[in-house]
């Protein structure tokens, strides 16, 4: 097999929580009085850390008093608008029968990401789930990938890092692993072509291709 590891981003690689971080997001902003936001734009926000999405919502200044705001919110929504995409159970458990090691990377806290795995049965087949909790700086600083790879005991070159967004082939970039993309979350097809990632993945299904 080419890959032995692969570490997965979270929030529209494996699952679609847009419905639950919009529902929470306009609770801040109308809180602070101020427009909410559709499914579309949400998705263009989120990404890079909970700090960065209410600093982009709210500003500095209301920064702290937000994420408390948000995080009281998310707790009540996180299970009702969170939802597994496609093809993504009978990946997982395929490749996990094939003894392939995987790794969730998410810059979500870790508590809220393993609580979304268990949820939907995932959790026994990742041997880790990182979040900016753990290490010392979000993606795509590569803490969490590099983090990974340690305590997986991973190859750099047998490693893939799996995403949806522009923040995911930084992070893989800077961690110096492959990358392969996805458009089930906030970027089209067409802008992760044009970031020229290493594989692009027209189903999450298709995984399997590249690592057999």
């Amino acid at each position: 097999m080419k890959f032995k590891t692969v570490i997965f981003d979270l929030d529209g690689t494996l699952i679609d929580s847009y419905v639950a971080i919009q529902e929470s997001l306009n609770h801040v902003l109308e809180y602070f009085g101020q427009l909410k936001v559709d499914l579309a734009t949400t998705k263009k926000m989120v990404g890079r850390g909970l700090e960065n999405l209410m600093i982009q919502a709210v500003g500095e200044d209301r920064k702290e008093q937000a994420i408390l705001l948000f995080r009281k919110s998310y707790d009540e929504t996180v299970m009702r608008g969170t939802f597994l995409l496609p093809e993504v159970a009978e990946t997982i458990s395929d490749l996990y029968e094939k003894g392939i090691k995987m790794a969730v990377a998410s810059n979500k806290p870790s508590i809220y990401s393993r609580t979304i795995l268990e949820s939907f049965e995932l959790n026994p087949y990742f041997e880790a789930c990182y979040g900016p909790d753990i290490v010392k700086h979000p993606k795509p600083h590569p803490a969490m990938v590099e983090g990974l790879m340690k305590e997986l005991s991973a190859d750099r070159k047998e490693t893939l890092y799996v995403g949806d967004m522009v923040i995911d082939v930084e992070t893989a970039r800077n961690a110096g692993v492959p990358v392969a993309l996805i458009a089930t979350g906030g970027n089209s097809s067409e802008e992760l072509r044009s970031l020229n990632p290493d594989y692009f993945l027209e189903s999450f299904g298709k995984l399997r291709l590249i690592i057999e």
